[in-house]
């Protein structure tokens, strides 16, 4: 089986691709660490199967597995996060993914999911489980988010929302540790996507 790999995370991308040289009938025939890139790469290596992050460096990588699933039918997607969020389970599937699970799935496991998705199987972890809560946003997270996704700085959300500059600080710090998100761009995809936010 040939797959295609989109992380964004070098040490979790580069280990998967290692792990799976050991198994013998899957080859993982191109990387990227950019959700966009994958249409194209389906294209031009025409894997069996793509392992796609929800969130990537530059955008959610479940508007490009709908892509995916739309121009090339054939290929099966599985969609992978680190964000236990059941919102994310639904958007998924929704996008026509072929199987989701969380990134603390074993090799073992995900070499498991990927030859259940060959043979046309699909696996959905189970909506509203206690173990996968949604992350809470308070009035204020939401309304820092929405100004990050107007693009402004942190020096200009504490000017518009008379905060302290720290404070907006540690408030972004701790949506990431809340989230388990990396970025900013990977933050207000999050928002957008689980329909927190609304950008007018």
């Amino acid at each position: 089986m040939k797959i295609v790999l989109i992380e964004d995370q070098n040490l979790l991308s580069t280990t998967l691709a290692k792990a799976f040289e050991q198994v013998a009938d899957i080859e993982v025939v191109g990387r990227s660490d950019k959700a966009s890139e994958a249409p194209d790469m389906c294209r031009r290596l025409q894997p069996d199967i793509v392992v796609m992050d929800v969130f990537t460096n530059d955008g959610s990588g479940i508007d490009y597995t709908a892509r995916i699933k739309r121009d090339f039918p054939a290929i099966k997607v599985l969609v992978m996060t680190g964000v236990e969020d059941d919102r994310l389970v639904q958007a998924a599937d929704e996008a026509g993914a072929d199987m989701f699970f969380w990134k603390n799935t074993s090799l073992e496991e995900l070499t498991e999911f990927i030859r259940y998705a060959q043979k046309s199987y699909r696996v959905f972890p189970s909506l509203n489980s206690d173990n996968h809560k949604k992350p809470s946003f308070s009035d204020l997270d939401l309304r820092i988010v929405t100004l990050l996704a107007q693009g402004k700085s942190a020096r200009e959300i504490a000017a518009e929302l008379y905060l302290g500059y720290g404070t907006v600080r540690i408030h972004i710090s701790h949506l990431y540790a809340t989230t388990g998100l990396k970025s900013r761009a990977q933050l207000v995809a999050y928002a957008l996507r689980a329909g927190l936010i609304r950008l007018e």
